[in-house]
């Protein structure tokens, strides 16, 4: 059976407003509004102190600025091994989990009384915005939980915006039959516009999706909330066929299922040969960072992206996703983690999520795509603020815990617009001062700063040998030509570097610090 839902649930949204910052206790206040933008402008305020400190440093205060620029590389140096050296573990752990047998660990798992369900009983509830997509790039998702050995127990919900009007019912209406018998279940979602108090995007919409979902399948069906997983996705989104099996294994034998996100490395994988080369260095770097990350152990500080999965039952506890913001994935897990009192944390499924590049109809647009892009998830810096306020008024949260996750938002957002200056232009430009006779270093600042760095290149030089190993082959209709431009890029790093990631964060920060709303746009992925 497959339900498709329309715009008669306007009413009920409106009277259950979701949780803002603005609705907080305490928000009105004079002081905490004045905190709030004192927080947005942080990121901007950062940037513009580092960027120019690379000139007047050098001049007023050389040693200071010596000794700031050879802490923050000594920092960077831990940072990147950290990276590297987890990014090799997490590589590993790829491999061993796909010749792992979920289903015999469950059983045995069952055995020791450990899983209190039976293995049928998981169900899986997979979100899939989309708005003005092609079928076909909605088949993509479909089909990969379409492969999955458990694809009877995965009801997947197409979330589709009312205002794309006809087409996207029709979408939906060939959608739904076209894999009865290969999905447990296709329900559609028709998200209305103009809803108040909302903004266009991803969040608003997976808000109202799974409000209809869970409706449907727990209000109405009589579903047991407590069995349910509920995944957040994007439409281009690509699972590995063993995810939702592992996904069933962590969420029946875990303690903590209903205080957990589950999140799988992410790698741009489905389209790589096939966007321009210098963006597919970015994406590269981008899924082994992201690796390295979620395999770390030690000072283990993870937040979901993209792709990730949390129970339906601590979904419905905080309200769901707030459809009043744009990045959605860290601010979900923040509303989770202050509201539930710190108990949420993230664990690692080591089942690879696959995902398209950015590619646009024609080559140049592709590059404002993939800016449009960045500069959105740049955007994220909106949780600085938000996890300040929550974190004040959370007390019963213990304090080292709530500062810890402050200084990883705020690390996070304020070296996305100012490492580059560091690394790159932090080691070069303040000769030119000392080349104009403007400024002096004494002579061991020098090599001391160049071992310092080259091992990162190490690092770096590793991380690229994983993804070349990880990534699929070249197609065919690859031509010779084209092998120069895939390793030339290299080259050109710091240009693209600073262009793909430094610029579009820039972009985002100045206009957050300006309080000028950024708009929802999809990214093109043609």
């Amino acid at each position: 059976m497959s339900i498709a839902y329309s715009g008669s649930y306007t009413r009920e949204l409106v009277l259950e407003p979701p949780a803002r910052i603005l609705d907080i206790p305490g928000i009105r206040s004079r002081r905490r509004a004045m905190l709030i933008r004192a927080l947005e402008c942080l990121p901007l305020a950062t940037a513009l102190f580092v960027i120019t400190s690379l000139v007047w440093g050098p001049i007023f205060v050389p040693v200071p600025f010596m000794i700031g620029i050879l802490l923050f590389h000594a920092y960077w140096l831990w940072r990147t091994f950290m990276n590297g050296a987890h990014a090799m573990k997490g590589y590993r752990l790829i491999k061993k989990h796909r010749k792992t047998d979920w289903h015999a660990k469950f059983l045995e798992a069952k055995a020791e009384g450990r899983a209190p369900f039976e293995w049928e009983d998981v169900r899986h509830i997979v979100i899939i915005p989309n708005y003005t997509e092609g079928i076909d790039k909605l088949r993509m998702g479909l089909d990969s939980i379409a492969a999955s050995p458990i694809a009877s127990q995965v009801i997947a919900v197409l979330a589709m915006e009312e205002r794309e009007g006809e087409e996207g019912r029709q979408k939906a209406s060939i959608l739904i039959p076209e894999y009865e018998g290969r999905i447990g279940r296709v329900m559609a979602a028709f998200h209305p516009y103009g809803l108040p108090g909302e903004i266009v995007g991803k969040s608003s919409n997976e808000n109202w999706a799974a409000r209809r979902a869970k409706e449907q399948l727990i209000d109405i069906e009589g579903g047991d909330l407590d069995c349910y997983t509920v995944t957040s996705c994007d439409v281009d989104t690509v699972f590995d066929p063993n995810h939702f099996p592992s996904l069933s294994y962590h969420f029946a034998t875990s303690p903590n299922r209903y205080r957990r996100f589950w999140q799988g490395p992410i790698f741009y994988y489905n389209n790589i040969w096939h966007i321009p080369a210098p963006l597919r260095l970015p994406h590269a770097m981008s899924g082994m960072v992201q690796l390295g990350r979620l395999s770390r152990s030690f000072l283990r500080m993870v937040f979901p992206q993209s792709t990730y999965t949390l129970s339906l039952r601590m979904a419905n506890e905080v309200g769901y996703w707030d459809p009043d913001v744009i990045p959605e994935d860290w601010h979900m897990f923040l509303k989770c983690y202050y509201n539930l009192g710190g108990k949420v944390e993230v664990e690692t499924l080591y089942s690879p999520i696959y995902m398209d590049g950015i590619r646009s109809k024609n080559y140049f647009k592709t590059f404002y795509s993939y800016y449009d892009q960045a500069r959105r998830h740049a955007w994220g810096a909106t949780d600085i603020p938000y996890a300040v306020s929550q974190a004040l008024d959370h007390p019963e949260i213990p304090l080292f815990q709530r500062i810890r996750r402050i200084a990883s938002v705020t690390e996070t957002h304020l070296l996305w617009t100012t490492q580059w200056f560091l690394v790159t232009v932090g080691r070069t430009f303040p000769y030119v001062l000392v080349g104009l006779g403007l400024a002096e270093f004494p002579a061991w600042f020098r090599p001391v700063d160049y071992w310092l760095l080259v091992p990162c290149g190490g690092t770096l030089f590793l991380m690229l040998i994983l993804d070349f190993k990880m990534r699929p082959k070249r197609p065919k209709e690859w031509r010779p030509f084209m092998y120069p431009v895939q390793y030339v890029q290299y080259f050109a790093m710091a240009v693209i570097t600073f262009l793909s990631g430094t610029l579009p964060g820039l972009d985002a920060q100045q206009r957050l610090a300006r309080g000028k709303r950024l708009e929802y746009r999809v990214t093109e992925k043609a």
